[in-house]
């Protein structure tokens, strides 16, 4: 899912420059765009029609195809949008409301086409609420009442969309703000305006964003227990600085853990309903020392120095090829064909550095995973008195992954682009069984992955202070 968002919010901030590609007028473009949420709706009419016969006939393969066609139909919204982006209708719209308006116009149809989909699914989503009520009664399971289709899509929404999509909402808002005001005060200066109010945006959002999560998310203070006190015992062991532990309410639609924050005064970690009501005490015990992995070995912090790491790496090794490639087209072209060729294999060049890096990214982000689950394990056999991975965290972490898995409605094998498939990091963690703590493999590989990245970063730093001391008079 976050990988599906990162693409339309792409898309929707380079609507603009690949606008004019296409010989389509705006109105013909927006009849374009409007067919995402169509496609939407009717996909997700079709794969509930098959899940309810499934589910008739007691066969759950049906309900896991159709919770997990979402990232097909955003593969599809983001075809459709990015044929509408090559309209006119994007400068139409910058020209009359300006840019962020365009960029807000096609994000609301890429969301409005999810939660469309979503709504088609609602009717799965309660039919499995209703055959869960009597075990849940038996076993003495907290019972969440089935929520109304609009308080089903507002949760989907908050729990897969707000977390992403705010804060950089929040930063293109300040930025454009900063350029509207530069266009008053200082024209000349309007875009490095509006790229210092992005970044100050950034800054701000690093630091505060703790604090607005609880507003974001409805959260709440996970109460005094033996749950909480676990986790509080947990972060101690690990060194960990946690401000407050936070449960997150989706009425049980989710069952998922995350840790927000860097600085330790700031720092929480949430957990949802779903996976405190679903999950033994071990088993959420594992979850937090996963969450605790990330914060010890710092993975906020390198995954962003890997990010700009891979993508100094692409547009070194895309953009020279590239400029041979527009070169060689170039020639023997008349004015306004050598235009159109420039244009083409700059937006290309784009694109492909962008599906590049976000690739490589996906296979640095999915080995942090792994490091993480590693953690847990070593932290789970450490507080055993042992300095040797025992079978007993191996297999608490293994199930509660499996739990996840199982609570999500995500069959263990399918793939995610950040975290790696379920059955994927479970045969991982078989391998640990019996392995010294002080020599893992995966820290070795995290080590290079990070300190390399880092070499990239300084060196591209340097070069380009060269440049500034070589151009200064």
């Amino acid at each position: 899912m976050q990988l599906i968002l990162i693409v339309h919010l792409s898309i929707a901030m380079l609507a603009s420059e690949l606008s004019g590609v296409l010989p389509i007028g705006p109105a013909w473009g927006l009849a374009i765009l409007g067919l995402a949420p169509a496609l939407a709706v009717a996909t997700g009419a079709w794969m509930n029609r098959a899940a309810q016969r499934g589910m008739d006939r007691q066969d759950q393969s049906g309900i896991e195809r159709a919770f997990a066609s979402s990232a097909r139909i955003g593969a599809c919204v983001a075809l459709v949008m990015l044929v509408a982006s090559g309209t006119e209708l994007p400068v139409k719209v910058d020209g009359t409301l300006g840019h962020l308006a365009t960029i807000v116009l096609f994000l609301g149809v890429a969301v409005s086409s999810t939660l469309a989909h979503h709504a088609m699914l609602y009717p799965i989503e309660r039919r499995l609420r209703e055959a869960r009520l009597m075990r849940s009664l038996d076993s003495g399971a907290p019972v969440h009442p089935t929520p109304t289709r609009g308080a089903y899509l507002l949760a989907r929404a908050r729990a897969s969309m707000v977390p992403l999509l705010a804060p950089i909402l929040i930063m293109l808002a300040l930025g454009e703000g900063a350029r509207l005001v530069a266009l008053r005060v200082a024209p000349g200066s309007a875009d490095a305006i509006r790229v210092a109010g992005s970044a100050a945006g950034v800054l701000c959002l690093f630091v505060l964003f703790p604090l607005l999560v609880p507003f974001l998310l409805g959260l709440r203070r996970l109460e005094p227990g033996p749950i909480r006190s676990d986790l509080e015992e947990m972060a101690a062991s690990a060194g960990v600085g946690v401000r407050e532990i936070w449960v997150w309410p989706t009425d049980g639609l989710i069952a998922n853990a995350a840790v927000v924050g860097m600085l330790p005064g700031l720092r929480c970690v949430m957990f949802s309903d779903g996976l405190l009501e679903g999950m033994s005490r071990r088993h959420i015990r594992a979850v937090m020392a996963h969450e605790l992995g990330h914060v010890v070995r710092r993975h906020m912090l390198w995954l962003a120095v890997v990010l700009v790491a891979l993508g100094l790496v692409v547009m070194a090794a895309v953009e020279p090829l590239a400029s041979e490639v527009c070169e060689r087209l170039a020639v023997g072209a008349d004015g306004d064909a050598q235009r159109l060729i420039k244009r083409v294999v700059s937006i290309s060049t784009d694109v492909s550095i962008f599906a590049i890096a976000i690739t490589l990214f996906g296979y640095a982000s999915r080995r942090f995973e792994r490091q993480a689950d590693t953690f847990a394990v070593q932290l789970m056999s450490r507080s055993a008195g042992r300095d040797d991975a025992t079978s007993a965290a191996v297999d608490d972490m293994c199930e509660a992954l499996r739990m996840i898995a199982y609570l999500n409605h995500v069959p263990v094998a399918r793939g995610s682009w950040r975290h790696g498939s379920i059955a994927w990091r479970m045969r991982y963690l078989r391998l640990l069984d019996g392995a010294p703590l002080a020599s893992m493999w995966i820290d070795r590989q995290i080590a290079l992955i990070c300190w390399g990245s880092a070499a990239i970063v300084a060196a591209a730093a340097a070069l380009e202070l060269n440049a500034l001391e070589f151009m200064a008079p």
